[in-house]
């Protein structure tokens, strides 16, 4: 079964009978009897005896039977990936083709399985999938000097703009204001970062902050998902709470608050021009 098949293969799941025959049949071997064909999804318990005469009960129930087998169908599917479509042998370009387009498809279905009333159990479960099958082979996957810091495309014909975002930064006390100036434009030059920037304001507007130095119409390069990890080795943020390094995984998963939007928005996008 290919890749394709293996996917389209995990609609079985939205069939709220599916896997009946197979749990009633645990049952019966669990119990020592012979499997007679009939189907039964009642919840059921199973006692464990150890060596040393002590026992465990634990109750078996068909939604975590077939939530149990979604995720082996998963681990399979992750197999196939690795195996057959992600292998050495394959030139980078085809790497991230493959794994961008397979992600969409994944997408697609998790939408699907967000619209139907028995998929909606496996929701969470397949988006964690998703999330970890990108981490691993869509974002890092393209590891070139192309994608170690950020990239102001219009430097010439808006040369202000980044001047400006640097004065405003330091002004609004999101980075100290003795940051040395060519540090900052050194974050856009598409260059391995030498000297990364503390970033004194909270993640909310680090993450806004990164968002608009992803915009094409303002003059810089989107980097796509590379953004995030490009960002932690541009500035260092501590979470006030933990007293540890934000990651790109943190950065990526936070939410911009509206106070943010409507703070920066004002005061970032406000004194910068469209290119």
């Amino acid at each position: 079964m290919n890749l394709i098949e293996k996917v389209k293969c995990l609609d079985k799941f939205l069939n709220e009978r599916y896997l009946e025959k197979e749990y009633t049949q645990e049952g019966f071997d669990f119990n020592g009897f012979e499997y007679d064909g009939s189907v039964n999804t009642e919840s059921y318990v199973q006692t464990f005896f150890s060596p040393d005469g002590s026992h465990n009960d634990v109750e078996m129930e068909f939604e975590k039977f077939q939530e149990s087998r979604f995720k082996s169908d998963l681990i399979d599917l992750k197999k196939i990936i690795l195996d057959d479509y992600i292998s050495n042998y394959v030139s980078l370009a085809e790497k991230i083709a493959f794994a961008s387009s397979l992600k969409q498809n994944l997408e697609a279905k998790l939408e699907k399985f967000r619209n139907n009333k028995v998929g909606r159990r496996y929701a969470p479960t397949f988006l964690e999938f998703i999330n970890k099958f990108s981490t691993e082979h869509v974002e890092v996957i393209d590891s070139g000097s192309k994608n170690s810091s950020f990239h102001f495309l219009d430097r010439f014909s808006h040369r202000d703009t980044l001047n400006k975002l640097f004065s405003i930064l330091a002004s609004l006390d999101l980075i100290p204001k003795e940051t040395k100036q060519v540090d900052f434009l050194k974050l856009f030059d598409n260059e391995k970062v030498v000297n990364p920037i503390t970033w004194l304001g909270n993640t909310s507007e680090l993450k806004y902050f990164i968002n608009l130095i992803n915009r094409k119409d303002y003059g810089f390069e989107d980097k796509g998902v590379f953004k995030w990890r490009i960002a932690v080795k541009c500035f260092v943020k501590v979470s006030d709470r933990s007293m540890k390094k934000i990651t790109f995984k943190d950065l990526r998963t936070y939410k911009i608050t509206e106070g943010t939007s409507l703070k920066l928005g004002e005061m970032l996008l406000g004194k910068i021009s469209p290119v």
